[in-house]
């Protein structure tokens, strides 16, 4: 039996869905019972559970080989303490794999989580990697992907709006763009084969390493905008927006503290591009399948 927590996310599903074509036993873990029911559907057992509930995990994960973990994301807007939030879900989650005796685990971790601070949201994914280490028994693959091609769907708005792309990163600076749906196919392929042992990480780097600049010269061509570019938004810009779409000044400032690590280079790949670290989908083909319709759909709203 696999067990899969947060089997609604783009990551989730996707590991979900690749373990059951291959005939697999998977138990599906989420909040909400009707999106779940689509796993149901295709031979998945279903168990409805909050993140942060150390008893209902402990239940869940008995009789598990393997699990897939991560640090759901409920992106709460409005939190003064987000990562309390990811800590609750540690301290429910950890105790839980330890009580069940899990034997393997693929974690969902980052780019940057070798790093303690000053990395935003992401530092929680370093104490998610160092406390799921400290179980003894458990043999734990660390996925660090890159930067999520899906965090680029926000441009849609602002070419909308301003005719152009922008955001709080440099416009100069190359991060490996790497798409959800790879990740979780990464994911589902080390749970098929459980061929890792002790506590490792792997990165993905996704196909290929692009600036923001080459980001929006990417998009301009698919939506016939030749001339759309990039603009480095200030911080004081970046906040503004935030506020007004009803972040709090808490989580507005895990948001600059990432750009500002990404665009120093204090979240960085350790290795080398390599075959095993490069996955399928390019920026270009993601453009086409995913950002262009959505596009499309903004263009012709009222």
């Amino acid at each position: 039996m696999y067990v899969i927590t947060g089997a609604t996310s783009r990551t989730g599903s996707v590991v979900a869905n690749y373990l059951l074509d291959h005939g697999m036993q998977v138990r599906v873990l989420g909040r909400d019972a009707r999106r779940l029911s689509v796993f149901a559907e295709k031979g998945a057992d279903i168990f409805v559970a909050e993140p942060t509930n150390k008893e209902a995990l402990t239940k869940a994960f008995a009789g598990t080989k393997a699990v897939y973990t991560m640090l759901q994301p409920n992106y709460i807007i409005t939190s003064n303490d987000f990562r309390g939030f990811q800590n609750q879900i540690l301290n429910a989650m950890i105790p839980a794999l330890e009580d069940a005796n899990v034997e393997y685990a693929v974690s969902l971790s980052s780019w940057g989580a070798d790093k303690p601070d000053k990395t935003g949201s992401v530092a929680g994914l370093h104490q998610l990697e160092q406390r799921l280490n400290g179980i003894k028994h458990l043999n734990v693959l660390h996925l660090r992907p890159g930067y999520f091609m899906e965090n680029t769907l926000s441009q849609t708005d602002n070419i909308k709006s301003r005719n152009m792309a922008a955001g709080p990163f440099r416009g100069d600076v190359k991060f490996p763009f790497i798409a959800t749906k790879d990740v979780g196919t990464a994911a589902g392929e080390a749970l098929l084969k459980l061929d890792f042992k002790g506590k490792s990480f792997r990165e993905l780097h996704g196909s290929q390493d692009l600036t923001m600049s080459e980001v929006a010269a990417i998009i301009g061509k698919a939506i016939q905008k030749p001339e759309l570019t990039y603009v480095q938004d200030s911080k004081e810009k970046t906040r503004t927006d935030y506020l007004e779409m009803g972040f709090s000044e808490h989580i507005i400032q895990l948001i600059l503290e990432v750009a500002d690590a990404m665009n120093e280079g204090h979240i960085h790949m350790l290795h080398s591009r390599s075959a095993d670290n490069t996955t399928a989908t390019s920026y270009e083909d993601f453009v086409k399948k995913v950002l262009l319709p959505m596009c499309r759909a903004n263009t012709t709203d009222s």
